[in-house]
């Protein structure tokens, strides 16, 4: 728990603004004594989420997946990423007479995806889409690992 010179320096807060938000908001106070717990806990969940990834076993080709990141598809809400099949295909209507078979694969693919490895796909597509300027084959492989096609084992 932080004291209020902590959050003072942390949010460039007044500690006398500090000391009137206890009382007329509690609620915004009690959110930034605890701000290191929240920090904490959200470095779990994403350690979390890293270990859980590795256990991903899809089969995107770097094609689908450089597709993917270039569409228009952006869902900000945990529901619409549990639909990022239904998003996908919607944007992409337009597109199907000429795609067909390849936008159903990424469709197929995405529908078979539990919430827990659509919300890790898509947080990597925002991550390569804020980070990087282009996105060659290797970038792909380096971000999706998890999600593209293992070759065949002899």
């Amino acid at each position: 728990m932080l004291n209020n010179r902590e959050i003072s320096d942390r949010f460039e807060v007044q500690i006398n603004t500090l000391y009137n938000w206890q009382k007329s908001k509690p609620k915004l106070y009690a959110y930034l004594k605890h701000a290191d717990y929240n920090k904490e806990r959200n470095k779990e969940i994403n350690v979390l989420l890293e270990y859980y990834a590795k256990s991903i076993s899809k089969n995107f080709s770097v094609e689908e997946i450089h597709y993917i990141i270039n569409s228009d598809i952006n869902p900000h809400t945990i529901e619409q990423i549990d639909s990022l099949h239904k998003i996908f295909i919607t944007l992409e209507a337009k597109n199907l007479s000429i795609k067909s078979d390849f936008l159903l694969g990424i469709y197929d693919k995405f529908h078979t995806m539990n919430i827990i490895e659509k919300y890790i796909f898509y947080k990597r597509v925002y991550r390569i889409r804020d980070k990087e300027k282009s996105f060659s084959k290797e970038k792909i492989e380096l971000y999706f690992k998890e999600y593209l096609s293992r070759p065949k084992e002899k």
